[in-house]
């Protein structure tokens, strides 16, 4: 654990230090989740998300669970992009899947981009052969609460534990 943790942080230091290198990419929101169930808060999250050139977008998730911090990053690449919906294709590399090292997935997301509520949902699929389930996913609604914020209400699963169904309350903050 202690040795994929180490890099997959060096490879994400290398990654971001190229992005700046050459101004590359540009923070665009910061995403704050809390998520769980009905009874009780599992996780607090940070979501970093990254304009690089081309309009592709970056993100990382970096997450604490009450055990352990988890980390995970996300490449999408534009697939349709029109006034008011946005579709990706993703690869993303976690530092753990389901109790397994370094998961490694593909996906896709979708997104509304109206002024005032948005709807959106991702779906990856973990390509690791020892998993029971492989599918990672989280959709729900966007609501605008201020000129550089939004509210998120939304549920899906955790890439680090497959099978804990959760939902998430969180903030975007828009740079």
């Amino acid at each position: 654990m202690y040795k994929k943790t180490i890099i997959l942080m060096i490879t994400a230091a290398i990654i971001f230090a190229s992005f700046s290198a050459v101004s590359a990419a540009e923070l665009q929101s910061v995403n704050y989740l809390i998520s769980g169930d009905s009874s009780e808060i599992d996780t607090l999250q940070l979501e970093p998300i990254f304009r690089l050139n081309g309009g592709q977008q970056g993100k990382l998730n970096l997450a604490f669970d009450g055990d352990g911090f988890h980390i995970g990053a996300d490449m999408g690449l534009n697939m349709i992009a029109q006034k008011e919906f946005r579709m990706d294709l993703h690869l993303m590399l976690t530092d753990e899947v389901d109790s397994q090292s370094f998961g490694k997935s593909v996906g896709i997301s979708a997104a509304t981009l109206n002024s005032d509520l948005n709807f959106f949902w991702q779906t990856y699929y973990f390509i690791d052969d020892d998993l029971d389930d492989h599918a990672y996913y989280r959709g729900g609604a966007r609501y605008n609460i201020g000129p550089r914020s939004d509210f998120e209400l939304s549920i899906g699963n955790q890439y680090w534990d497959l099978d804990n169904r959760v939902l998430n309350i969180g903030i975007s903050y828009k740079m």
